[in-house]
């Protein structure tokens, strides 16, 4: 070519190297061959797999944290171009805000981005040469266990925030029933039986595809009768008033609560297992606390035991519920 096309193109080049990139990308582009970035390839993965493979949790969930956090990182820019260094000051930067997150960021994304590659979507990517190891902090198994003191604070801070009506149901009876969430999150109003004061889980709401059945006791029907005379079918709607709250509204709520607290690490599926810690503290006897929480009995009993002892499980909750109030009333004068 001329030398001063060659001088134009050297020019090019440089920019292209001084900012990471492969310098060879630029032929590419001029080939008019398309080279996909971190941002489509996250596209093509959730169209292709997240949303026909996965279930609706495990689909809220990579949505709430990898495709939310990384499709718009290094925008414009080829995803084999980003270098490890790039991609580890990128991680760097994570794992000084949320050290668990940035691990979690780092194995989804390997996870959607090794897919890319078997599938040869795109040629490589740089970031599979990171371990997850080498990043932020591995989540622990969970072992906290709350006093009724700072359940009480919980409680409180939930009653003073401001929030939808809804989320702040929500979370006050997960503190006295220990559901998971989403037995409680995408509950219905037909679910709950006021005469005969039982709430039944559906199979399609339960972790583990079982029919849970709970009592109504006398603490929780007054937040019951509230959301019941708030809302229509759906009793926590999100913003959307005819689908529940999501589940990432719900973790973004109890990261507000907890950081205007000072009584450390807390989530809520915590408050499944201090309900469980602090009546077997009571004598609660283990099969009825096991039914609290939704769980089926071991061996031969899962067979021919149906029994919920909803009686049983009445009484627990209004001693679980007895302690707390008193705190609560304690700590607001």
């Amino acid at each position: 070519m001329p030398l001063k096309d060659a001088r134009t193109l050297v020019g090019e080049l440089r920019l292209l190297y001084d900012a990471g990139k492969d310098p060879r990308s630029y032929f590419d582009k001029a080939t008019g061959e398309s080279q996909m970035t971190v941002g489509d390839c996250l596209d093509y993965w959730q169209e292709h797999y997240v949303d026909i493979n996965l279930r609706p949790k495990t689909q809220a969930l990579y949505k709430s944290t990898v495709i939310k956090h990384l499709s718009g990182t290094f925008p414009g820019r080829a995803i084999g171009d980003i270098s490890v260094k790039q991609w580890i000051d990128f991680f760097a930067k994570e794992e000084k805000e949320n050290p668990r997150r940035a691990r979690q960021l780092l194995t989804q994304a390997r996870s959607a981005i090794g897919w890319c590659i078997r599938r040869q979507i795109i040629d490589s990517a740089s970031i599979m040469r990171i371990s997850p190891r080498d990043v932020g902090a591995r989540s622990e198994t969970g072992t906290r266990v709350l006093t009724y003191g700072e359940l009480a604070q919980i409680w409180l801070a939930i009653e003073r925030s401001r929030a939808a009506t809804s989320n702040k149901l929500l979370h006050q009876m997960l503190i006295l029933w220990g559901a998971r969430v989403s037995e409680l999150r995408l509950s219905e109003r037909s679910e709950f039986n006021l005469e005969e004061g039982v709430w039944t889980v559906p199979k399609e709401h339960s972790k583990m595809k079982n029919i849970i059945r709970r009592p109504i006791f006398d603490q929780i029907k007054p937040l019951l009768e509230k959301a019941m005379e708030t809302y229509d079918q759906i009793l926590f709607p999100g913003a959307n008033v005819l689908e529940p709250i999501t589940i990432a509204a719900a973790n973004r709520y109890v990261l507000r609560i907890r950081e205007g607290l000072d009584i450390g690490y807390w989530r809520a599926h915590d408050f499944r297992r201090t309900l469980v810690t602090r009546l077997s503290e009571e004598g609660v006897a283990p099969h009825v606390t096991e039914r609290m929480l939704g769980h089926e009995l071991g061996g031969v009993m899962a067979v021919y035991n149906k029994h919920d002892w909803i009686d049983e499980q009445r009484k627990a909750y209004e001693l679980h519920a007895d302690k707390l109030f008193w705190h609560i009333r304690k700590k607001s004068g």
